[in-house]
Formats: structure tokens, sequence, C-alpha cells
């Protein structure tokens, strides 16, 4: 059941990023001409009066990138108190968290035409450092082992994780202790824990990035180690994939929370300078009467 869930989640959360994906590129396509026009020019365009800050879709767009920007807010909230504690397990907020965080931001520089000056920069440059640290955050988080409900796992559960799928692969496969050594080494790199955090992340993201694109050597070296073939054959790289990650998990335990302090560090004085512009900037607007259909 928590897995069948998982999967219309992971459904629904696709469907959205494309849902809003093509609203920008639909609205940043219809006003392209406008936006890469000279801002001197701009006025005596007909879609000005529209496609302005204070336009009726402009304005529109900052309202709503605005909206979803003030719901990241609701990740931190249900992460720090008993809110909504028992609506969704933490990791499925935070994938909601980096949807928002993402297609906010994107609203928001429709909203702007690309226009950018004074205080306002400032805030938008903060929104851009905020969203692409998300991105890079989420990908650090994910590489901490979690359970169904996304809480971490201890050292201690990643270490019985992995001898269950050796357990799976001594007692279903009949593999022997040297070619489950022989299969774990596949995609494990010499001396990492000896490399710097950079290094050690770089190298974790490449090796994913290219991993769709080793998968067919991979095989073939785990078909020249174990001798299967067929379905037996897909089971075993499945499960040697989980081990490398694991095993990688393991050996870098400590190294990938010293990353992830480090990108809180990064992250949140970012959000603050944003959201504290966002606020001056919405309050001035507001006081000058600005307005859009109320």
């Amino acid at each position: 059941m928590p897995a069948r869930e998982s999967r219309i989640f992971r459904t629904f959360l696709i469907f959205l990023y494309l849902i809003f994906s093509a609203i920008f590129i639909y609205y940043l396509y219809d006003g392209w001409s406008y936006y890469t026009t000279d801002l001197i020019e701009r006025p005596r365009i007909d879609a000005h009066m529209n496609l302005k800050p204070g336009g009726l879709r402009g304005h529109g767009l900052g309202m709503i990138g605005t909206f979803m920007m003030l719901l990241l807010l609701l990740y931190s909230l249900r992460k720090r108190t008993t809110i909504f504690r028992g609506v969704w397990p933490i990791n499925r907020w935070l994938d909601i968290h980096i949807l928002m965080g993402i297609m906010g931001p994107l609203l928001v520089i429709l909203h702007s035409s690309f226009k950018l000056n004074g205080v306002v920069s400032i805030s938008f440059w903060s929104m851009i450092a905020v969203a692409f640290s998300g991105v890079l955050g989420r990908y650090i988080y994910a590489q901490i082992p979690r359970g169904i409900q996304g809480n971490e796992l201890s050292l201690q559960e990643v270490e019985a994780m992995d001898r269950e799928l050796n357990h799976t692969l001594v007692e279903k496969f009949k593999l022997d202790e040297y070619q489950i050594k022989r299969l774990q080494m596949i995609g494990m790199r010499r001396r990492e824990t000896e490399q710097s955090l950079l290094r050690i992340l770089v190298a974790i993201f490449f090796n994913d990035l290219l991993f769709f694109v080793r998968r067919p050597f991979l095989r073939r070296r785990i078909k020249r180690i174990v001798k299967l073939s067929g379905m037996e054959l897909k089971q075993v790289q499945k499960i040697s994939r989980q081990k490398v990650v694991l095993n990688r998990r393991l050996v870098l335990w400590q190294k990938i929370h010293h990353i992830f302090h480090n990108w809180h560090i990064i992250h949140k004085p970012f959000a603050i300078i944003m959201y504290l512009i966002m606020v001056i900037h919405v309050t001035i607007t507001v006081l000058l009467g600005y307005h859009w259909l109320f």
C-alpha cells in the first residue's frame, strides 16, 4: 500500500511539474518579443500594459509567484511543529516545497519582465540563489538514507539493509562472498573518503547522471560475474545498484551530513533576504495604490 501511494504521489508531482512548465513556457513564448525589447521602447508596444510588472498579466503572475513562495514556509512549519504531522510523510512535503521553490521564482521572473534594478534586484538574485541551492539541497537530502515516512535512518539500520541485500543474493541467487564483493566494487570509487567535500558531491552527481548511459556496460560486467541471464540478471543488477548506493552512503556517512549542514548555512540567509525584501516590495506596492483585479 505505501509503495502504491508513493507511485500515485510521484505521478501527481510529475503532472504538476508538466502543467506549471507548460504555463511558464507559453507565457515566456507569448511575451518573448516584449521581454527582448529595449526598456526605453517597451511603452510603445501594445502588450506593455498587459506584460509590464504592474500590468494585468505581469501583476497576476507576480501575485501567484509570491503566493507559491509563501507556501514554501509550510515545509518549515511541518518540520518544526506538530501541525500537519499526520498529513503526508516529510519527504512529500519536501517535494512540494521544491516544486513551489522552482515554479514560484519562474513566475516572478515573468512578473519582473526581466527588468531588474535597485533593491528589487537583490531580492531577485537572492530568490535565484534560494531556488538553485534548494535543488542542490534536495539532491544532497536524497543521499541520506530514509525510511518510507521520510525519516532519516540510523547507521545501524542502513547496515542492516545492506546485510539483507547480501542475504538475498546468497539465498535466492546462490552467490558467494567473492562474487558479492566484486558486484559491490563495480560502482565504487577508490579513495572517496580522502576527497574534499566538493569533489565527493561532484563525483556522486556525475555517477548518478551517467548511470543510465553506463547501464549496458555495467550489465555486461555483472553478467560476467554471476553467469545469469533474463529476469534473474535484472534482479541482481537492481540489487547491485542498491548495494553500491548503500555502501557509498555508509562510507561517506559523516561527510554527507557535513555537506548537508553546510548547505543550510548557505540556503537560509538567502531565504531571509528574499522574504524580507519581498515583504518591503509588496508593502510599498500596496501603499502606492497598485492593485490587480480588486
